[in-house]
């Protein structure tokens, strides 16, 4: 443990001096460098509310939601014993964002609007933005299109007025997946390029292999999918380079999509079986769920539906258990239209 007071002629602060070193990499969305640099001191980091959030974030940030959790609860107790109520919200709302990734949505709602309520009354209007951010995924996830984006359009003035490029590139791409969803194309590509436009101005990789990712799946729905393909493997790479293994994961999943649809079922295959592993590793429940969506059509093309089979009834269940009854009563409808013979 740092001893707390230092003669003040010589004093060092590290926590000072680490909040330094991180300000450019964090700017920039460079989490590894982040990761890095946050680990070197981990005494410095347990010892400030701000730099515990933010290794919580950098272990969301590089797909590693489980481990994510658990630190977040760790810092909880801490800053409730030392009473950092602004951290503490901020952690609130990470702890909340790691229960969704990790397919626990009851959970992760329940903190969020906690958190939502916490931060209204405080005056913490960029906190408020990013609890209805992730509100509005939850609720979209759910089917409450209306309610996901009515969300998004509440956060998204507050990020313009507070200058958040990274929350409104966020918040735009969020907005098309919801469009998307709801099968509003145009929007939800014009969501995408304003999303792009975002994470450039916050410098983020990261936000852009996302809305690059978010393009792709609209050629898919257009019937693009050779330009589909494309985007993913752009996507992949981006997500590879910035060590995000969830994001990566996802852009594989596309890729073996685009792949089983052209009929290059060896190769999709291939691209599904490593998203499934680089999901079930880190956790990503939808995205698993997703993946293994892909998987039935991929092992349907094959003819073998048996295979089939097991994977969408792995689906069904996750989506059933993320309360995406939607998804899941048309994963339940492919199945007895493309697997007849096996409901005999």
């Amino acid at each position: 443990m740092l001893e707390p007071v230092r003669p003040p002629s010589l004093a060092i602060d590290p926590i000072s001096q680490l909040r330094g070193e991180i300000e450019k990499p964090v700017g920039s969305g460079d989490w590894i460098a982040v990761r890095d640099l946050l680990e070197a001191h981990p005494d410095a980091v347990a010892l400030s509310g701000e730099l515990t959030a933010l290794y919580g974030e950098v272990l969301l940030r590089t797909g590693r939601s489980q481990a994510a959790r658990e630190w977040l609860n760790q810092g909880l107790l801490r800053l409730e014993q030392r009473g950092e109520r602004v951290s503490l919200r901020r952690v609130m709302n990470l702890l909340g964002v790691s229960l969704f990734e990790l397919g626990q949505l009851e959970e992760a709602a329940a903190i969020l609007e906690q958190v939502a309520e916490l931060a209204w009354s405080n005056g913490d209007d960029l906190l408020v933005a990013k609890a209805r951010n992730n509100l509005g995924t939850i609720a979209n996830v759910r089917g409450q299109r209306d309610k996901a984006l009515t969300l998004y359009q509440l956060a998204v003035p507050v990020y313009q007025r507070l200058g958040s490029p990274s929350g409104l590139a966020e918040c735009y791409h969020n907005m098309a997946i919801t469009y998307r969803d709801s099968s509003a194309l145009e929007q939800a590509d014009e969501c995408e390029r304003r999303a792009i436009e975002f994470a450039h101005q916050a410098g983020s990789r990261r936000l852009t292999a996302l809305a690059r990712l978010g393009r792709a799946e609209i050629s898919l729905r257009r019937g693009e999918v050779s330009l589909a393909e494309v985007g993913a493997s752009h996507a992949a790479s981006a997500f590879r380079d910035a060590a995000d293994p969830v994001g990566e994961g996802d852009a594989l999943r596309l890729i073996g999509v685009a792949r089983t649809l052209q009929g290059k079922l060896d190769l999709a295959r291939s691209a599904l079986e490593t998203a499934l592993s680089l999901t079930r590793e880190h956790g990503a429940a939808l995205n698993e769920a997703e993946t293994l969506r892909a998987l039935a059509e991929w092992a349907a093309a094959e003819g073998n539906h048996d295979v089939a089979r097991v994977h969408a009834s792995g689906a069904v269940t996750l989506l059933e258990r993320l309360g995406a009854t939607e998804d899941a009563a048309a994963m339940q409808l492919w199945i007895k239209e493309n697997l007849l013979e096996e409901n005999h």
